[in-house]
């Protein structure tokens, strides 16, 4: 993509470091780079963008709404196993296509940086959403979305490195399966103690 400095705006920028990111897999690009993809020169992207923070935050944003909008699409009109398998489906099919971005997701709450931490609060929202039609307690749902967004990106991870395919060529995806089966086996076990102590505590106050 080649163009003149005055047909440069921030939308521009943004949307070439999104293509960059997706055709290489990783979670930056330098400005110097951009400027090449764009055929102007790096002091022009200065225009638009102040430093290479503020362009990953531009583009963590897209990100976030790209992956929300997907997820929302996955698991929209279903609800508890149902929506709890199409989620994690999801979320391995965006991890895969959109490499670069989902690992600028991953990167960037760990950074110092208030502004991104705030714009990563929407990550969450569709998995509470998902969890929370079990009828577990706010803080119960807050420990299950972290155990199962803690599965879906540890499986994301060791596939990325390569470890699941050093030793075997047992098919990933039924060891996918096998661990979102257990995590709704420990989920309904304790929605089922839930159910139970309640049934109890009604009948000691019926007595």
């Amino acid at each position: 993509m080649s163009m003149s400095a005055k047909g440069l705006t921030r939308e521009v920028i943004v949307s070439e470091a999104v293509a960059c990111m997706e055709h290489t897999g990783q979670p930056t690009v330098s400005l110097h780079e951009l400027a090449r993809r764009l055929g102007v020169k790096t002091p022009s992207l200065y225009n638009h963008i102040q430093n290479t923070r503020q362009l990953q935050r531009e583009v963590f944003r897209y990100a976030i709404d790209k992956f929300v909008a997907h997820q929302e699409a996955a698991v929209a009109g279903k609800e508890r196993d149902q929506a709890v398998r199409a989620f994690a489906q999801a979320y391995h099919a965006f991890a895969v296509e959109n490499k670069g971005l989902y690992r600028l997701m991953m990167s960037i709450p760990s950074q110092e940086d208030d502004q991104a931490k705030e714009l990563a609060l929407p990550l969450l929202k569709t998995a509470v959403e998902v969890l929370s039609g079990y009828g577990l307690p706010q803080e119960r749902v807050a420990h299950w979305q972290r155990v199962f967004r803690a599965i879906l990106h540890g499986f994301i991870a060791q596939e990325d490195l390569g470890y699941f395919y050093y030793y075997d060529t047992t098919d990933v995806g039924e060891s996918r399966d096998i661990a979102i089966q257990c995590f709704l086996d420990g989920l309904h076990a304790e929605v089922d103690a839930g159910e139970k102590n309640r049934a109890g505590e009604r009948n000691h106050d019926e007595e």
